[in-house]
């Protein structure tokens, strides 16, 4: 049987769209990304790339081809995490990270259990904002509960929620006796934004053509929404309470944005027994 090194470097070729590309990600020479794909070609009898073509082109045999080692590599990277598992000890630290707009009340009674279960584990909890996936890239978070709607094909993922924004005023706001206020309407005003946790992540929901004012958290976010002094969108489990209690309008004339909030990890993180439980805390969440 051929070496799984050699199919790999047949799929990061596919991925990276280039030998050149593939060559750098792997931190081999050129040639021994050539010698890979020769190696798996002379073995099995078959041409996967076509020669003719100034950038890497699949032949309808090497597609074939490339279907089934995507599988083989992905079954092997899961038996890899599964051997790991079977004999991991308590890890002494696990980084969790979540979501500002994630009601944390919903994990309450899983992090009362990991205190009973693993009392010598630190927890890391961070608190984030847009930018639970690029902590999970740059490995500071072994898992992360985030909003967001783009993924990451090197991050293992599951929908376990979502959470409702609608746009909010404060009752003493400007417009608050207008029955149909407009975007354009708002952008007169400035919009609370928190801004992202992570310096290079986009901060995202901003209407481009009006004033922005950024904060840090979501509490002081809410609070200057409520204070009067500008408007934004607000979780509406975050906001329920001032609703009631007539400190904030929501406007049911602009759109509320629905996202979905997933839990995730690095589809090659191994995680031990405290990272299981966290897990398979969120198998039947939603």
């Amino acid at each position: 049987m051929i070496a799984l090194e050699h199919l790999h470097v047949i799929s990061v070729i596919h991925q990276e769209g280039s030998f050149r590309k593939a060559s750098e990600r792997l931190f081999k020479a050129r040639s021994a990304v050539s010698y890979s794909v020769k190696q798996v070609e002379e073995y099995y009898q078959v041409e996967i790339f076509n020669r003719d073509t100034y950038r890497p082109e699949f032949t309808r045999n090497g597609k074939i081809l490339l279907n089934k080692i995507q599988h083989l590599l992905n079954e092997a990277n899961e038996f890899d995490l599964f051997a790991k598992q079977m004999n991991s000890e308590v890890e002494a630290e696990l980084r969790l990270s979540f979501s500002a707009i994630f009601p944390m009340e919903k994990v309450s009674m899983l992090l009362l259990a990991l205190k009973q279960q693993f009392p010598k584990t630190i927890i890391h909890l961070n608190i984030e904002t847009a930018s639970g996936e690029r902590m999970l890239l740059d490995d500071l978070v072994d898992i992360g509960v985030y909003a967001g709607l783009e993924k990451d094909d090197k991050v293992q993922y599951r929908c376990v929620d979502h959470c409702k924004l609608p746009v909010f005023i404060s009752s003493s706001f400007p417009l608050a006796g207008n029955s149909d206020i407009t975007q354009l309407d708002l952008t007169q005003y400035p919009q609370i934004v928190v801004k992202s946790s992570y310096k290079t992540n986009p901060d995202s929901g901003i209407v481009k053509d009006g004033l922005q004012w950024y904060v840090s958290d979501h509490n002081t976010k809410r609070s200057l929404i409520r204070s009067g002094l500008g408007w934004g969108r607000l979780p509406l489990h975050e906001a329920k309470q001032d609703v009631l209690d007539n400190k904030l309008i929501q406007l049911d004339s602009l759109q509320a944005m629905e996202v979905p909030v997933f839990t995730a990890k690095l589809k090659t993180k191994a995680l031990g027994p405290v990272g299981k439980m966290v897990w398979e805390f969120f198998d039947d969440f939603e």
